[in-house]
């Protein structure tokens, strides 16, 4: 009986095996696919996502993959995907006649030059583009190993295109040892339409992330948690949450549970595990970094517990990674919402994905909870706030009143105005002056009936979304697009980025 069974799961949870449906939706995951998804459907040509070892490149490129063999709605043309795993070739020669047997050329013979194989390469594209109306997807896994002359041939494919879109749409999963290469070649990191850099897990996501795999691969989804906080906080600070790391870890600690009859997995029991797999790449930590970061967890799961928090952590159920382009076609008046303080600092604890996952993360969360534990969220009525800014170097109340309200109208400073009794001058404010944004301002962004919004990212805590915002709005090839608050009493405050 294979071990998983006697776990009471129907299928391995910690394979080490890219299997898409167990690729954990943390956001920048569901952002990246979202986009590319887009881009390819688009035909907007050469993307590429950058991320360290481990960080579940594989996995989001075999996620790619199955979302693009979905059918859409309309008329749009069939996606045909081909994958080349590994793009180590001898030379240019090579390189080109790789492809041409992945995409299926039949006609290249082995007298062939590198010219007279790119000819038919053309030609196929051409011929699966324009007369089968068919958009073709080559996707690279490994993109690091492309050689510096072969890429030059990928810049040569880009310009196989008609008046209207590319022939020939390219995804490229690498290390980042491929941005150097990219640095050095000018005429195409010009052509490059999606630029995206994979980072770990925060702690939140990769607690998620763990019990994501357990619900998906159990007998009964609902069943009590495997790990308990302490081992979940041993899973992360021997891991700093990369997902290859944390699943071959999580791997051995269910051969160990099985072993000595455990029902669950706590700390020392994580530990024990993580000492016999130090040489394959387990992060070990210093005993003076492991007893602060374990004092700072100790508190968090404290102040969680006391607050409410952790068990609805559990509880929620993951947002699916999305399979499709998000459309919207509801008509769409769309009033300005509003999240009180406690609900932004909740919420930004579970979403937040930290530049680098050190101890000092563990703090920023302790803090964030301390401050909800004390309140609960309601969504009965709309709040009379949206929420908080704190304001940036360049920016200005003005362009933040344009970009959230569509406007800065006599009546929409008057509101600002009201709600910010302490700032006197709102023409001179430093960096790091907190603002409020009053929420109720009426019909602010009007939009008819027919209006289709194209959803790149949304999420509760109105910083976060704005702040995203403001890193996309200058973006090539994504069009014009919108921050949008919204309300209702369902779900509460969102705030979203659209392409109109």
């Amino acid at each position: 009986m294979e071990y998983f069974n006697l776990l009471e799961f129907k299928k391995e949870p910690f394979s080490n095996s890219p299997e898409p449906e167990f690729l954990f939706a943390a956001p920048q995951h569901n952002i990246c696919l979202q986009r590319l998804e887009l881009a390819v459907r688009l035909r907007r040509g050469l993307n590429i996502i950058i991320g360290d070892v481990g960080t579940g490149k594989t996995t989001l490129c075999r996620k790619l993959i199955q979302n693009l063999a979905m059918p859409v709605a309309g008329d749009a043309p069939v996606v045909q995907t081909f994958l080349l795993m590994d793009p180590a070739v001898a030379g240019r020669l090579d390189f080109v006649r790789t492809v041409s047997s992945i995409l299926g050329i039949s006609d290249v013979g082995e007298g062939d030059s590198e010219w007279q194989i790119k000819e038919k390469i053309k030609n196929f594209l051409f011929e699966q583009g324009v007369q089968e109306q068919k958009n073709i997807v080559l996707v690279i896994d490994e993109g690091q190993k492309i050689p510096d002359d072969c890429l030059e041939i990928l810049r040569e494919f880009l310009n196989y295109e008609t008046n209207s879109f590319k022939l020939l749409q390219i995804v490229i999963f690498a290390q980042p040892e491929l941005r150097k290469n990219l640095a050095a070649r000018e005429n195409l990191l010009d052509r490059v339409n999606y630029l995206y850099h994979l980072k770990p897990l925060s702690f939140l996501q990769t607690k998620a992330m763990i019990e994501h795999r357990i619900s998906i691969a159990s007998i009964e989804p609902d069943r009590r948690p495997l790990f308990t906080p302490g081992g979940i906080a041993a899973v992360y600070l021997a891991t700093m949450g990369y997902p290859r790391k944390v699943v071959s870890l999580c791997h051995q600690v269910l051969l160990m549970m099985m072993i000595r009859g455990k029902k669950n997995a706590g700390w020392f029991l994580v530990r024990s595990c993580q000492g016999s797999l130090s040489v394959r790449g387990i992060r070990r930590v210093s005993w003076v970094a492991l007893g602060l970061s374990l004092l700072t967890v100790i508190t968090f799961f404290a102040l969680s517990y006391r607050a409410g928090l952790l068990d609805n952590i559990g509880q929620t159920p993951h947002r699916p990674v999305l399979s499709g382009i998000s459309i919207t076609k509801e008509p769409a008046a769309i009033a300005p919402p509003q999240l009180n303080s406690h609900e932004t600092q909740a919420q930004k604890v579970s979403t937040e994905t930290p530049e680098q996952p050190d101890g000092s993360q563990f703090s920023r969360q302790t803090q964030n909870i301390s401050q909800a534990a004390n309140t609960s969220a309601t969504h009965e009525k709309m709040p009379d706030y949206l929420g908080t800014l704190s304001i940036k170097k360049g920016m200005t109340v003005w362009q933040v009143l344009e970009t959230v309200y569509g406007s800065n109208r006599q009546e929409i400073k008057r509101r600002f105005a009201e709600v910010n009794p302490r700032i006197k001058n709102i023409d001179f404010m430093l960096p790091g002056t907190v603002i409020h944004l009053p929420a109720e301002l009426g019909n602010t962004r009007p939009m008819k009936p027919e209006t289709i919004l194209v959803s790149l990212e949304s999420g509760k805590n109105l910083e976060e979304i704005y702040n995203s915002f403001l890193e996309k709005k200058n973006l090539n090839g994504i069009g014009e697009i919108l921050f949008v608050p919204f309300w209702n009493q369902k779900d509460g405050s969102h705030f979203a980025i659209v392409v109109n």
